[in-house]
């Protein structure tokens, strides 16, 4: 069966992370950060403009990170089995182009911690204020997914896990 999946949570829930790993179990996993044309920072005019590293509060108040309904209406188009990861100011607008949702849910002090991992190539999350940002926004989302109906996924079990829960 041809399936189109979403994965979404909040930023260093791990994302990125279960992009690459699932890859290794032949799924095929896209990470929508990646996709070149696909989302974009807006001001409240609707301009588009770079995040900046030291973003705080009041750029976060006055501007979005959205998801271009159409780039993704066609990039699904020819896509068999897909697992698309990722989040975006209207994400929940754009969940009924999936076959399924899910959403990965971690612990505020995880967020943080991965928020704060090294590893992590995402920008956000870099300040103090950013991941005191974050991780209010993952109440926020993790909120509207529970009222959406949205089957949760603890982001905190290991790839393999994870892995049989969405494949």
């Amino acid at each position: 069966m041809n399936k189109k999946v979403l994965v979404i949570g909040a930023s260093g829930s791990g994302k990125t992370y279960l992009t690459k790993e699932l890859r290794k179990f032949g799924l095929h996993t896209v990470d929508a950060d990646l996709l070149e044309g696909f989302a974009s920072w807006f001001d409240g005019k609707g301009n588009n403009i770079v995040f900046p590293e030291n973003a705080d509060k009041t750029f976060f108040d006055n501007h979005s990170f959205l998801w271009e309904k159409d780039f993704l209406i066609n990039y699904l188009k020819d896509k068999e089995n897909i697992y698309l990861f990722g989040l975006s100011g209207n994400v929940f607008e754009l969940i009924d182009l999936f076959d399924k949702v899910y959403f990965l849910q971690v612990p505020p002090a995880v967020l943080e911690k991965r928020l704060q991992h090294v590893s992590r190539e995402n920008p956000m999350g870099k300040t103090e204020e950013q991941r005191k940002i974050a991780v209010d926004y993952a109440k926020e989302i993790e909120e509207k997914a529970r009222k959406l109906n949205i089957e949760f996924i603890d982001g905190t079990l290991i790839p393999n896990e994870i892995y049989q829960l969405i494949k």
